[in-house]
This record gives C-alpha cells, structure tokens and sequence, in this order.
C-alpha cells in the first residue's frame, strides 16, 4: 500500500493544491515585502482566526502559514470535485472561476463576521489578493490537469 497513490483523484487534487497554494503564500510575501503592493498578508488573517489577533512570534507565524497553506490546499481539493472534475479545454477559465469565486467569498465572509475592524485593508491589498488568488486558481487547475493526464483512470 502506497501512501501517495497518484492514480487516486483525492492525492492528485491534494498535491495540485499543495504546489498552488505554497506558490500563493510566495506571491502574497512577495507582494507585502518586495513589492511593498499590499499592507495585509493572507497569514495575518489565519492568525487572526486562530489566536483572535496578529501572530506575536515565530512560533505562531509558522503555525498560520502552515494553517493558511493547508487551508487553501483544501479548497483546491473541494473545487477539484466540483469543478475542476471534468478534464477539458477549459481548465484554466475554471481556475480563474475558483480563484476569483474564492477571493471574493473569503473577503465578503470577513467583512461579515468583522475581521476588517481588526485588520482593515486597502485597496492594493485587496487587488493583490485578487490577483494572487487567482494566479493560485489557476496553478491548482493547472496542475491538476497535468496530474490527471498523467496518473488518471
């Protein structure tokens, strides 16, 4: 027995969403550090969830990215048997659709339940969360389909 069995649609969509979301967490550190685009990172907002406030040190920052990654990696998985099942043309306008829909549901819940009083943002972050989320979208569809023209049934 084969602990990561590729043939199986689960550990394809979980190593697609893997790959994508370590690259989203590098888009969004670029964004924030390098660019200096976007005032929020996507792990002040899983520590936020976790702790009730920003992470305070190291301890916590690597527990909220690794939250944050797996957190996104799930939703390439759920996406991957909603959307993403079928294997056609189209995949990369599907992974747009999970990115955008995914960006957009996410600021729109923490609008809801009042993370923006806590951690409010502006205009760049929220266009560089756009961005990245659907560039992360993308990747996940992406890989997905490589996977599956590989090591699917």
């Amino acid at each position: 027995m084969r602990i990561f069995d590729l043939k199986d649609r689960f550990i394809r969509s979980l190593v697609a969403g893997f790959f994508a979301s370590i690259i989203l967490f590098a888009l969004n550190l670029f964004s924030y550090y390098v660019l200096h685009f976007s005032n929020r990172r996507y792990i002040n907002y899983s520590a936020l969830m976790i702790f009730g406030r920003k992470f305070n040190n190291l301890g916590e920052a690597i527990l909220s990215s690794i939250s944050q990654i797996f957190f996104a990696t799930g939703l390439v998985v759920i996406f991957s048997y909603f959307i993403l099942k079928e294997n056609g043309k189209n995949f990369i306008w599907r992974g747009a659709f999970i990115g955008f829909g995914s960006w957009f549901a996410i600021t729109s819940l923490s609008y809801i339940i009042g993370i923006h009083n806590k951690l409010p943002i502006n205009i760049e972050s929220a266009i560089s969360f756009m961005i990245t989320s659907m560039i992360w979208g993308i990747l996940g569809a992406w890989f997905l389909h490589i996977l599956d023209d590989r090591y699917g049934i």
